[in-house]
C-alpha cells in the first residue's frame, strides 16, 4: 500500500484562505515578496508545493519547476492549478526520499514544510544530495521566535479554530535551529532572518558547501 498524507490533505479546497486567516494576508504577501527576489533559480525543485500558492511565484525565474508533495490531495489540485505554466510539472514525492538523480538540480525550495515534518533534516540531507555542486537552498517557515506573546496567543487561537490539533510532527523552528540544520548537512548559510509583521517566519539561504 502507498503511503498517504492525511492531517493536510483534508483542507486542499480552501487551504490558501485558511493559511491566510492563521498567520495575516500581509504576512502571506511578505513571504511572497521575499521569494519573488530569488532570481535564476534554474532546474527548481520545490518540497511541500501545497496547493501551488509559491509555485507560481517561483516558475518566473525557474528553468523548469518540479512541484512536488506527499499529498494526493495537493498534488492533484496543484496539477490543475498549475497546468497553464509550461516550465513547471507537478508530482508527488517524498521529501524524506527522492527519486531524483542527484546532482540533478540547481535549487530547492522549501516553504513551510521543515515545521511540520519530522526530522527535518533528512529532508535538508535528502535536498543536498539532489543539488548541483554550489546548489541553492531557499528556506521559509513559519515560528513563534520574536512574536509577542498576545501575536502568538492569537495564532494559535487562529489556527485550533481553522485546522485543529497541529499534527504530531509539528515543532517549533528558530533561526539558529535552522542554520545548524544546514551547517550539519553541508551547507554554507548566506543569509538567516526572520520576516513578518505580527506572524513570523524564518527566511534562509544557503548553498552547497
Amino acid at each position: 500500500m502507498t503511503e498517504k498524507e492525511t492531517y493536510w490533505s483534508k483542507f486542499v479546497a480552501d487551504f490558501e484562505e485558511r493559511a491566510h486567516y492563521v498567520v495575516g494576508n500581509d504576512n502571506i504577501e511578505l513571504i511572497k515578496a521575499e521569494l519573488s527576489k530569488q532570481t535564476d533559480l534554474g532546474n527548481t525543485l520545490e518540497l511541500g508545493c501545497g496547493n501551488g500558492t509559491y509555485s507560481k511565484i517561483l516558475a518566473p525565474e525557474a528553468r523548469h519547476l518540479t512541484a512536488t508533495d506527499f499529498s494526493d490531495e495537493m498534488v492533484a489540485f496543484s496539477k490543475q492549478r498549475l497546468e497553464n505554466l509550461e516550465n513547471v510539472t507537478v508530482e508527488k514525492a517524498n521529501c524524506f526520499s527522492l527519486s531524483y538523480p542527484e546532482l540533478s538540480f540547481d535549487t530547492v525550495v522549501m516553504v513551510n514544510l521543515l515545521h511540520i515534518i519530522p526530522e527535518p533534516e533528512k529532508a535538508v540531507a535528502e535536498s543536498r544530495k539532489v543539488l548541483k555542486p554550489n546548489g541553492r537552498l531557499i528556506i521559509v517557515s513559519f515560528t513563534t521566535e520574536g512574536m509577542t506573546l498576545f501575536s502568538k496567543l492569537g495564532v494559535t487561537f487562529r489556527y485550533l479554530k481553522t485546522f485543529g490539533k497541529p499534527p504530531p510532527t509539528a515543532h517549533k523552528l528558530t533561526v539558529k535551529i535552522t542554520k545548524k540544520i544546514l551547517s550539519d548537512c553541508g551547507f554554507r548559510v548566506d543569509e538567516a532572518r526572520l520576516i513578518g509583521n505580527t506572524s513570523k517566519a524564518i527566511f534562509v539561504t544557503a548553498v552547497v558547501s
